[in-house]
């Protein structure tokens, strides 16, 4: 259970330190530059040492593992539709208005998959952190 608390939260730490330093770096250096800021989502790569250096000796039952199940679902399945939602205008928008063909500002393109990707992570460390405190308050009622 505590791994997967970890993991939540550390996923919602990793957006917020990219968020804070992105808005502490626009008044210095100006928003095009500070993009670079949301490096800091490379962090979530260390996701997968999660359970072998931080928790290494926590076992996971079966009610952990279908709690992961469902937030992993959730993040995916609107982590795609934040990606298809914004890129389908951004795309469409682009041919419509082009006079030679068609063709996408270069700056553009990171948008949708940055957008679909701090989408589908924020809906998958909330939906996990729901999951498990509605579940403590479910097991705490019955036990009263």
């Amino acid at each position: 259970m505590y791994r997967n608390l970890f993991t939540a939260w550390y996923c919602l730490g990793v957006l917020a330190l990219a968020f804070a330093t992105f808005g502490i770096l626009i008044p210095f250096i100006g928003a095009d530059r500070a993009f670079g800021a949301f490096g800091f989502l490379g962090l979530l790569g260390f996701l997968p040492l999660v359970p072998f250096v931080v928790f290494p000796k926590e076992k996971q039952d079966e009610r952990d593992r279908l709690f992961l199940q469902r937030a992993a679902m959730s993040g995916l399945a609107l982590g795609w539709m934040a990606l298809f939602f914004t890129a389908g205008p951004l795309i469409f928008g682009a041919y419509a208005l082009s006079d030679s063909g068609f063709s996408i500002p270069l700056g553009f393109l990171w948008a949708p998959l940055y957008f679909g990707t701090i989408t589908g992570v924020f809906s998958f460390s909330v939906t996990l952190l729901q999951l498990y405190y509605r579940g403590e308050n479910i097991e705490m009622r019955r036990a009263k």
